[in-house]
Formats: C-alpha cells, structure tokens, sequence
C-alpha cells in the first residue's frame, strides 16, 4: 500500500468526461472503470480534483501529442527504463504491447539500452527521452534537430510535454510510495504472457 490509503471506490467519479469526449481516441478498454481501478487515480483521489487532472492529462498525452499511439508508448517506456520505474515499465509494456502496436523488439532495445537497433522515428524518440532523463530536460540542438526531421512544431511540444508528465509522475510514485500490486513483467518482459 502507499503511503496514504486508497480512497474506497464510491468515493471516485462514475464517469470522467473527459473519456466520453476523446473515447473515439482511446482503445476501448480505456474507460472511466479501468481508471477507477488504477492505484495512482485510487491514491491521487484523496485529493479529489488531482484524481481527476491525473486522468485528463494521460487521456489528453494519448490523444493530443501528435505522436501515434506506438511513438506515445515508445517514449513512456524510455522514461521508465531510464528512471528505473518498475511501475511505469509494466503498465506501458502492457500498453505498448495490447493496446498501441509497439512492438515487443522495441521494447527489449529500449530495455538494454540498444537504442541503435530501431527503427525511424522510435530511435530518436528513444534517444531524446534518455536524454531528457540524463540531462534533466536539457536537449541538445543535435537531439532537436534529429526529432524535428520527423516531427512539427507542435508535436514537439507534445514531446517534451509528454516526457516532462512522465518524469514527474516517476517522482510523485516514488514519493507515495505506490507500487505495483501484480507480478511485474520484468525488464527483459520474462513474466508477460506469452
């Protein structure tokens, strides 16, 4: 358990709204229930309107980047290896793999570091989340340029939003002390089902 306790389940919202107005975006397992069920919406609604922020900035980092839905999952999944995030690691491995397509050769590069062997555009998405990490979100000009072969302006700033929610939400897991309460799929995936 974390730090402080959950809130019961009657205490949360029925429905977020902001999962009707984008549910033509989300994968349809996506749902104000699944949020319902998750520890950090179950943590974060002690304080009632942060619950519900925690479930509009994820619904609109999914939605809103300007990133596919892989390319989202690819970036989440940097910043969790890079931050040694267990519980970021397995929820966004399970999204990658179930609900965005990623698949499971770019996961296990992004795992062991061996960001070299994938693909355009994910490679450089990788590489500027490491950085981000490494560097407490400084990029250097060669790391933007690279992402701005691929990417707008717009999207960019989609990126470094989405990289600076995920850092933060490391360090907010870290300092509630939330942790994963199924077995976790391990860093080389060895306890996903196959």
């Amino acid at each position: 358990m974390p730090r402080i306790p959950y809130v019961q389940p009657e205490d949360l919202p029925a429905e977020y709204d902001i999962i009707s107005e984008k549910s033509q975006q989300l994968p349809l397992d996506i749902d104000s229930q699944f949020w319902n069920q998750q520890p950090t919406v179950l943590t974060f609604s002690n304080n009632p309107e942060l619950g519900a922020a925690h479930v509009t900035m994820n619904t609109e980092l999914w939605t809103e980047t300007g990133l596919s839905k892989p390319a989202v999952e690819c970036v989440i999944l940097s910043i969790a290896k890079a931050m040694d995030s267990p519980y970021e690691w397995h929820d966004h491995v399970i999204a990658g793999l179930e609900r965005a397509g990623l698949s499971r050769e770019i996961i296990l590069a992004i795992s062991r570091n061996e960001l070299a062997s994938i693909d355009e555009p994910h490679q450089s998405l990788a590489s500027y989340a490491f950085e981000f990490v490494e560097h407490d979100g400084e990029i250097s000009d060669e790391t933007h340029e690279r992402i701005a072969t691929h990417y707008d302006a717009g999207t960019i700033v989609g990126l470094a939003i989405l990289a600076g929610y995920y850092v933060s939400l490391t360090h907010v897991l870290r300092a509630l002390d939330i942790q994963l309460e199924d077995e976790f799929v391990g860093w080389e995936l060895e306890n996903y089902p196959a």
